[in-house]
C-alpha cells in the first residue's frame, strides 16, 4: 500500500513537473544538467575495473561532509574501491564536484521505477549508503531486490517525523536498510522506539572523525596566536550580517574592559559582505593581503581580520580564545563541531533546533547562547575568569572525544558484510 501511494504521488509530480521547473531555479538547474552529467561519467563508469564499486548518496554539500569521512578512510585503505557519489541538491553537486576522493560525482536521477532500475543497472553497486534521512523508496527496494547490502549512517530524526502518514512511509524505508547507524543518543532512542526489523547500532556523526584529523595536522597559516600580543581572540565563523551587527555591539560596549581581537568569516565571503564589514568596522585587513604578503600582526595592534577566501574556518579556530558561530539569528546555527574539536568556548544567536550538537553543548553548558549585542558582551566577560573558561573547555573536549571512531566502527562493518556478499 505504501509502495502504490508513493508512486501515486510520483505520478502527480510528474504532472506539476514543469510548473516545479518554472519557479524553482534550484531544481531547474538540476533537471537541465542531471542527464548531460552522468552522460559525461557513463563511459567511466561503464570501464572500472574493480567489482568493488560503492555509491554513497548525500541530499546536499553539508550531508555530504558526513560522507567524506567514510569515502576517505575506504580509499586509504584499497584505492581499488571505485565510489560513486550522487546529489539531489545543484548546490552540492557544484559545492563537491571536484572531490578527488570521489571518483565519479554525479545527480541523482528522481526516484521513478524505471528511472532507479536504469541507474542502478549501470552503476551496479557492490553496497550502498545512504547519509542522513534522504530516503527514496523505489532505490531501495531495487537494492533490497538485488541484495545489495544498504546502509544508512549519520541517521537522525527527520523533522516530520511525527506525521503519520510520513511515519508509515518512513518505517517502509527503514526496513529495507542492512543496518542504521543514528549518529546521537537521542537519535538512536528514536529509531529503536520505531520497532524496526533492522540492526541499529549508534555511531556518533562521522564529521567528529573528520575534523579531528585535520586538526592532528599542523596548519600552515601565515598568522600564529602569539601574534595576537595577547589579546582576546574571537573566531567569528560563518557569519551574516545580523551576526556582524551583535559582534560589533558586544565589541563596543566592553572595549574598556577586554582588548578583542575579531577574525571575521563570512558565511560566502562575496564583495557585497566584505564592503559591509569593512564600512562597520574600519579597522581591518584582508586575510587575503596577509597571504599575499605576510605581516607582522604586532604593527596592525587594532586590526581585526576580514577572511575573504574560502577554505581556512577549521583552520583559523586554532587561533581563538572563543568562537562565535553565525546562523543563529537566520536559518539555523553552522556547524560547532570544528570549534568544538579545538575546545574553545562556543557562543551563537538562539536558533539551534537543526543542529544536535549545539543543542548538546548547551544542555551540557559548553555552549552559550546570546540573543543580543548586551548578551555577547556579558558572556564575553564572563570569560575573563580563567576557572570557568578551563571548566567550560573540559566539557568541550569530553563531548568531541567521547565521539571519536565512529568513522572506523562503521567502515570496519562495511568491509566485513562487502567481503561476505563477494564471496
Amino acid at each position: 500500500m505504501v509502495k502504490a501511494a508513493y508512486n501515486l504521488s510520483l505520478i502527480l509530480f510528474r504532472l506539476l513537473r514543469p510548473f516545479i521547473i518554472f519557479f524553482s531555479s534550484k531544481f531547474r538547474k538540476r533537471e537541465r544538467e542531471w542527464k548531460e552529467v552522468l552522460l559525461i561519467n557513463k563511459e567511466k563508469i561503464l570501464s572500472r575495473r574493480t567489482g568493488k564499486t560503492i555509491w554513497i548518496h548525500s541530499a546536499s554539500m553539508g550531508e555530504f561532509e558526513q560522507a567524506k569521512p567514510i569515502i576517505e578512510y575506504l580509499k586509504n585503505l584499497d584505492n581499488d574501491f571505485f565510489v560513486v557519489a550522487t546529489f539531489f541538491s545543484p548546490s552540492g553537486y557544484e559545492n563537491q564536484r571536484n572531490y578527488k576522493f570521489a571518483d565519479v560525482l554525479l545527480y541523482l536521477p528522481l526516484d521513478f521505477p524505471k528511472q532507479s532500475r536504469k541507474f542502478l543497472d549501470l552503476l551496479k553497486p557492490n553496497l550502498a549508503i545512504f547519509i542522513r534521512y534522504e530516503f527514496w523508496l523505489n532505490y531501495l527496494l531495487e537494492l533490497k531486490q538485488r541484495n545489495i547490502p544498504t546502509f544508512l549512517i549519520s541517521a537522525s530524526k527527520p523533522k516530520n517525523a511525527n506525521n503519520y502518514i510520513y511515519n508509515k512511509y518512513l518505517k517502509t524505508c527503514l526496513n529495507l536498510f542492512t543496518k542504521i547507524y543514528p549518529m546521537d543518543k537521542n537519535d538512536l532512542e528514536f529509531f529503536v522506539g520505531l520497532d524496526l526489523k533492522v540492526p541499529i547500532e549508534l555511531a556518533y556523526d562521522t564529521r567528529f572523525d573528520r575534523v579531528y584529523s585535520k586538526i592532528q595536522i599542523p596548519d600552515s597559516l601565515p598568522i600564529q596566536k602569539n601574534d595576537f600580543g595577547g589579546d582576546f581572540v574571537l573566531i567569528a565563523g560563518s557569519i551574516w550580517e545580523e551576526d556582524i551587527n551583535l559582534i560589533l555591539e558586544a565589541k563596543k560596549l566592553i572595549k574598556n574592559e577586554i582588548n578583542l581581537r575579531i577574525i571575521y568569516v563570512p558565511h560566502e565571503p562575496k564583495e557585497e559582505i566584505i564592503r559591509l564589514l569593512e564600512s562597520k568596522d574600519k579597522n581591518t585587513i584582508k586575510f587575503s593581503q596577509i597571504l599575499e604578503r605576510p605581516v607582522n600582526l604586532r604593527n596592525y595592534r587594532e586590526k581585526n581580520i576580514i577572511v575573504d577566501k574560502i577554505g581556512y574556518l577549521l583552520s583559523l579556530y586554532s587561533l581563538g580564545d572563543v568562537a562565535y558561530v553565525g546562523g543563529g539569528f537566520g536559518r539555523g546555527v553552522h556547524s560547532v563541531v570544528e570549534p568544538a574539536g579545538f575546545g574553545i568556548p562556543i557562543i551563537c544567536g538562539g536558533q539551534i533546533d537543526n543542529s544536535i550538537d549545539a543543542i548538546n553543548l548547551k544542555d551540557f553548558g559548553a555552549l552559550k547562547v546570546v540573543d543580543d549585542g548586551k548578551s555577547l558582551a556579558k558572556a564575553l566577560l564572563d570569560l575573563r575568569d580563567k576557572r570557568y573558561y578551563n571548566e567550560i573547555q573540559e566539557r568541550i573536549k569530553d563531548y568531541f572525544y567521547e565521539r571519536i571512531g565512529s568513522t572506523k566502527k562503521i567502515v570496519e562493518y562495511l568491509l566485513e558484510v562487502l567481503s561476505s556478499s563477494l564471496k
